[in-house]
Protein backbone atom coordinates (compact mmCIF):
# COMPACT_ATOMS: atom_id res chain seq x y z
CA UNK A 1 0.00 0.00 0.00
CA UNK A 2 1.38 3.40 -0.97
CA UNK A 3 2.15 5.86 1.81
CA UNK A 4 0.72 9.37 1.57
CA UNK A 5 3.61 11.77 0.76
CA UNK A 6 2.80 14.01 3.73
CA UNK A 7 2.79 11.01 6.07
CA UNK A 8 6.06 9.82 4.57
CA UNK A 9 7.72 13.18 5.11
CA UNK A 10 6.37 13.43 8.67
CA UNK A 11 7.84 10.02 9.46
CA UNK A 12 11.19 11.00 7.94
CA UNK A 13 11.30 14.21 9.98
CA UNK A 14 10.42 12.33 13.18
CA UNK A 15 14.08 11.32 13.46
CA UNK A 16 14.92 14.92 14.33
CA UNK A 17 13.15 14.39 17.67
CA UNK A 18 14.38 10.88 18.47
CA UNK A 19 18.13 11.06 17.80
CA UNK A 20 19.26 10.45 21.39
CA UNK A 21 16.77 7.62 21.93
CA UNK A 22 17.64 6.14 18.55
CA UNK A 23 21.32 6.06 19.46
CA UNK A 24 20.62 4.51 22.86
CA UNK A 25 17.98 1.93 22.03
CA UNK A 26 18.36 0.92 18.37
CA UNK A 27 20.46 -2.21 17.84
CA UNK A 28 23.78 -2.34 16.04
CA UNK A 29 24.98 -5.13 13.74
CA UNK A 30 27.18 -8.22 14.18
CA UNK A 31 30.87 -7.55 13.57
CA UNK A 32 31.05 -10.54 11.22
CA UNK A 33 28.84 -8.84 8.65
CA UNK A 34 31.36 -6.01 8.27
CA UNK A 35 34.11 -8.57 7.81
CA UNK A 36 32.07 -9.94 4.91
CA UNK A 37 31.53 -6.47 3.43
CA UNK A 38 35.23 -5.66 3.65
CA UNK A 39 36.27 -8.96 2.05
CA UNK A 40 33.75 -8.55 -0.78
CA UNK A 41 34.69 -4.92 -1.51
CA UNK A 42 38.44 -5.67 -1.44
CA UNK A 43 39.32 -1.98 -1.18
CA UNK A 44 42.82 -0.65 -1.76
CA UNK A 45 44.16 0.47 1.62
CA UNK A 46 44.28 4.23 2.03
CA UNK A 47 43.09 4.98 -1.49
CA UNK A 48 39.53 3.81 -2.04
CA UNK A 49 36.81 6.03 -0.61
CA UNK A 50 33.58 4.91 1.06
CA UNK A 51 30.20 6.62 0.82
CA UNK A 52 27.60 5.88 3.49
CA UNK A 53 24.03 6.91 2.76
CA UNK A 54 21.80 7.96 5.69
CA UNK A 55 24.26 7.11 8.45
CA UNK A 56 21.83 7.96 11.28
CA UNK A 57 23.74 8.22 14.54
CA UNK A 58 26.62 6.18 13.13
CA UNK A 59 25.59 2.65 14.18
CA UNK A 60 27.28 1.19 11.11
CA UNK A 61 29.78 4.00 10.61
CA UNK A 62 31.63 3.27 13.85
CA UNK A 63 32.11 -0.30 12.64
CA UNK A 64 34.02 0.82 9.54
CA UNK A 65 35.64 4.01 10.85
CA UNK A 66 38.81 2.11 11.80
CA UNK A 67 39.28 0.94 8.21
CA UNK A 68 42.07 2.85 6.43
CA UNK A 69 39.75 4.66 4.03
CA UNK A 70 38.23 8.15 3.73
CA UNK A 71 34.50 7.99 4.50
CA UNK A 72 31.78 10.43 3.46
CA UNK A 73 28.63 9.84 5.52
CA UNK A 74 25.37 11.55 4.53
CA UNK A 75 22.54 12.07 7.02
CA UNK A 76 19.45 14.22 6.37
CA UNK A 77 18.35 14.71 10.00
CA UNK A 78 20.48 17.37 11.63
CA UNK A 79 20.05 15.98 15.14
CA UNK A 80 21.07 12.49 14.00
CA UNK A 81 24.09 13.90 12.16
CA UNK A 82 25.19 15.74 15.32
CA UNK A 83 25.06 12.51 17.35
CA UNK A 84 26.99 10.70 14.61
CA UNK A 85 29.73 13.35 14.70
CA UNK A 86 30.00 12.94 18.47
CA UNK A 87 30.14 9.13 18.18
CA UNK A 88 32.85 9.40 15.52
CA UNK A 89 34.97 11.96 17.33
CA UNK A 90 38.62 11.12 16.81
CA UNK A 91 38.05 9.39 13.48
CA UNK A 92 39.49 12.06 11.22
CA UNK A 93 38.88 9.96 8.12
CA UNK A 94 35.08 10.39 8.46
CA UNK A 95 33.15 13.42 7.22
CA UNK A 96 29.46 13.60 8.18
CA UNK A 97 27.42 15.83 5.84
CA UNK A 98 23.87 16.89 6.71
CA UNK A 99 21.94 16.29 3.50
CA UNK A 100 19.69 13.79 1.78
CA UNK A 101 21.20 11.44 -0.77
CA UNK A 102 18.84 12.92 -3.34
CA UNK A 103 20.01 16.50 -2.70
CA UNK A 104 23.70 15.65 -2.48
CA UNK A 105 25.68 16.48 -5.59
CA UNK A 106 27.10 13.11 -6.52
CA UNK A 107 30.82 12.71 -6.89
CA UNK A 108 30.73 10.35 -9.85
CA UNK A 109 32.89 7.28 -10.36
CA UNK A 110 35.06 7.85 -7.28
CA UNK A 111 33.86 5.53 -4.48
CA UNK A 112 34.99 1.96 -4.02
CA UNK A 113 32.11 1.12 -1.66
CA UNK A 114 28.65 2.57 -1.10
CA UNK A 115 27.04 1.45 2.17
CA UNK A 116 23.45 1.99 3.28
CA UNK A 117 22.36 0.56 6.65
CA UNK A 118 18.72 0.38 7.73
CA UNK A 119 17.74 3.22 5.39
CA UNK A 120 17.44 1.89 1.83
CA UNK A 121 13.63 2.09 2.05
CA UNK A 122 13.88 5.85 2.68
CA UNK A 123 15.71 6.48 -0.60
CA UNK A 124 13.79 7.61 -3.68
CA UNK A 125 12.86 4.34 -5.46
CA UNK A 126 13.02 5.64 -9.05
CA UNK A 127 16.55 7.07 -8.67
CA UNK A 128 18.34 5.25 -5.85
CA UNK A 129 20.00 2.45 -7.85
CA UNK A 130 21.18 4.79 -10.59
CA UNK A 131 22.61 7.26 -8.08
CA UNK A 132 24.43 4.50 -6.19
CA UNK A 133 25.83 3.23 -9.47
CA UNK A 134 26.88 6.74 -10.48
CA UNK A 135 28.83 7.21 -7.24
CA UNK A 136 30.85 4.00 -7.69
CA UNK A 137 33.83 3.57 -9.93
CA UNK A 138 33.70 0.64 -12.39
CA UNK A 139 33.28 -2.63 -10.47
CA UNK A 140 32.98 -0.74 -7.16
CA UNK A 141 30.83 -2.43 -4.53
CA UNK A 142 27.52 -1.67 -2.86
CA UNK A 143 26.35 -3.05 0.49
CA UNK A 144 22.73 -2.68 1.62
CA UNK A 145 22.45 -3.66 5.26
CA UNK A 146 19.40 -4.10 7.49
CA UNK A 147 18.27 -5.83 10.65
CA UNK A 148 15.23 -7.85 9.54
CA UNK A 149 12.93 -8.75 12.41
CA UNK A 150 11.62 -12.31 12.30
CA UNK A 151 9.11 -14.11 14.50
CA UNK A 152 9.71 -17.74 15.45
CA UNK A 153 6.89 -19.77 16.96
CA UNK A 154 7.81 -19.01 20.57
CA UNK A 155 7.47 -15.26 19.87
CA UNK A 156 4.05 -15.39 18.25
CA UNK A 157 1.97 -15.12 21.47
CA UNK A 158 3.34 -11.69 22.36
CA UNK A 159 3.24 -10.21 18.88
CA UNK A 160 -0.28 -11.50 18.33
CA UNK A 161 -1.57 -10.18 21.67
CA UNK A 162 0.09 -6.78 21.30
CA UNK A 163 -2.12 -6.20 18.26
CA UNK A 164 -5.03 -5.73 20.68
CA UNK A 165 -3.17 -2.78 22.22
CA UNK A 166 -2.65 -1.26 18.77
CA UNK A 167 -6.32 -1.86 17.93
CA UNK A 168 -7.34 0.32 20.88
CA UNK A 169 -4.74 3.10 20.68
CA UNK A 170 -3.31 3.14 17.13
CA UNK A 171 -5.32 0.90 14.80
CA UNK A 172 -3.56 2.23 11.71
CA UNK A 173 -0.31 0.73 13.00
CA UNK A 174 -1.64 -2.80 13.49
CA UNK A 175 0.44 -5.45 11.77
CA UNK A 176 -0.85 -6.40 8.33
CA UNK A 177 -0.65 -10.00 7.17
CA UNK A 178 1.39 -12.85 8.64
CA UNK A 179 4.48 -12.21 10.75
CA UNK A 180 7.79 -12.77 8.98
CA UNK A 181 9.18 -16.22 9.62
CA UNK A 182 12.92 -16.85 10.13
CA UNK A 183 13.18 -18.60 6.74
CA UNK A 184 11.26 -15.88 4.87
CA UNK A 185 13.82 -13.20 4.15
CA UNK A 186 13.61 -10.39 1.58
CA UNK A 187 15.20 -10.86 -1.82
CA UNK A 188 18.37 -8.99 -2.78
CA UNK A 189 17.50 -5.25 -3.07
CA UNK A 190 19.25 -5.05 -6.49
CA UNK A 191 17.59 -8.13 -7.94
CA UNK A 192 16.52 -7.50 -11.53
CA UNK A 193 18.71 -4.43 -12.03
CA UNK A 194 21.15 -4.38 -14.95
CA UNK A 195 23.29 -1.78 -13.17
CA UNK A 196 24.86 -4.36 -10.83
CA UNK A 197 26.41 -7.82 -11.08
CA UNK A 198 27.84 -10.50 -8.75
CA UNK A 199 24.90 -10.26 -6.36
CA UNK A 200 25.39 -11.97 -3.01
CA UNK A 201 23.34 -11.92 0.19
CA UNK A 202 24.61 -12.90 3.64
CA UNK A 203 22.61 -13.12 6.87
CA UNK A 204 23.46 -13.49 10.55
CA UNK A 205 20.64 -14.43 12.98
CA UNK A 206 20.76 -12.79 16.42
CA UNK A 207 18.40 -11.92 19.26
CA UNK A 208 18.14 -9.81 22.39
CA UNK A 209 15.82 -9.62 25.39
CA UNK A 210 14.40 -6.26 26.46
CA UNK A 211 12.69 -5.21 29.67
CA UNK A 212 9.33 -3.52 29.20
CA UNK A 213 10.55 0.08 29.43
CA UNK A 214 13.45 -0.55 27.04
CA UNK A 215 11.11 -2.27 24.59
CA UNK A 216 8.69 0.66 24.46
CA UNK A 217 11.62 3.10 24.25
CA UNK A 218 12.82 1.18 21.21
CA UNK A 219 9.33 1.27 19.68
CA UNK A 220 9.25 5.04 20.14
CA UNK A 221 12.28 5.41 17.84
CA UNK A 222 10.43 3.81 14.92
CA UNK A 223 9.19 6.47 12.55
CA UNK A 224 5.54 5.36 12.54
CA UNK A 225 5.43 5.56 16.34
CA UNK A 226 7.44 8.76 16.62
CA UNK A 227 5.08 10.48 14.16
CA UNK A 228 2.03 9.81 16.37
CA UNK A 229 0.58 12.68 18.44
CA UNK A 230 2.30 12.66 21.84
CA UNK A 231 -0.82 11.66 23.81
CA UNK A 232 -1.63 8.78 21.46
CA UNK A 233 1.95 7.57 21.58
CA UNK A 234 1.99 7.65 25.38
CA UNK A 235 -1.24 5.66 25.65
CA UNK A 236 0.09 3.13 23.18
CA UNK A 237 3.45 2.65 24.87
CA UNK A 238 1.86 2.50 28.32
CA UNK A 239 -0.49 -0.21 27.07
CA UNK A 240 2.36 -2.22 25.53
CA UNK A 241 4.44 -1.92 28.71
CA UNK A 242 1.50 -3.10 30.81
CA UNK A 243 1.00 -6.12 28.56
CA UNK A 244 4.68 -7.07 28.86
CA UNK A 245 4.69 -6.67 32.64
CA UNK A 246 1.44 -8.51 33.34
CA UNK A 247 1.37 -11.08 30.56
CA UNK A 248 4.97 -11.89 29.69
CA UNK A 249 7.03 -11.66 32.87
CA UNK A 250 8.36 -8.17 32.22
CA UNK A 251 10.47 -8.79 29.11
CA UNK A 252 10.28 -9.55 25.40
CA UNK A 253 12.83 -11.33 23.21
CA UNK A 254 13.21 -10.05 19.66
CA UNK A 255 14.79 -12.08 16.87
CA UNK A 256 16.54 -10.58 13.87
CA UNK A 257 18.59 -11.52 10.87
CA UNK A 258 21.29 -8.97 10.03
CA UNK A 259 21.12 -9.17 6.25
CA UNK A 260 23.46 -7.56 3.73
CA UNK A 261 22.98 -7.47 -0.01
CA UNK A 262 26.29 -7.14 -1.84
CA UNK A 263 26.78 -6.20 -5.49
CA UNK A 264 29.29 -4.70 -7.91
CA UNK A 265 28.69 -1.93 -10.39
CA UNK A 266 28.33 -3.48 -13.83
Amino acid sequence: MAVDPKTWERQRRSFEDTAAAYDRFRPSYPDAIFTDIRAYADLAAGDDRILEIACGTGKATVKIASWPHPIVALEPAGAMADVARANLEGHNNVEVITTTFEDWRIERNVFGLVLCAQAFHWLDPPTRLQRISDALYAHGSAAILANIQVTPDDNLPFFERVQDVYRVHAPALMHKGPFRRPDDLPSHPFEGSDLFVDLEQVGYPWSWTLRAQDYVALMSTHSVHAALPADDRMRLTDGIAELIETGFGGSVTEHYVALVGLARRA
